[in-house]
């Protein structure tokens, strides 16, 4: 699975395409939570373990909250873009 981050996300982790294995979203995050360290997992995660509101997730271009959300089964092809919302004015 091909993974592009963006924003902070990309910068915690020093790259913007990261390609591993996975079988869900679920397991992804984790992984690269684990990857990145705790800095990257209180960006990405809530207190309840969850993704943020504002993180934005997709799976070959599709929201993943229109899927099966963070237990969307995943292909070797997929490609997972993580973009955290940016804000302001």
């Amino acid at each position: 699975v091909t993974i592009l981050l963006y924003g902070n996300l990309a910068s915690i982790a020093g790259a913007t395409t990261v390609t591993i294995e996975g079988g869900t979203v679920s397991q992804v995050l984790e992984y690269l939570s684990n990857l990145y360290g705790e800095s990257f997992k209180e960006k990405l995660f809530d207190l309840n373990g969850k993704p943020r509101r504002f993180i934005n997730i997709y799976i070959n271009g599709r929201d993943y909250r229109f899927l099966q959300k963070t237990k969307t089964e995943l292909s070797p092809d997929d490609e997972i873009s993580i973009i955290p919302a940016v804000s302001g004015g």
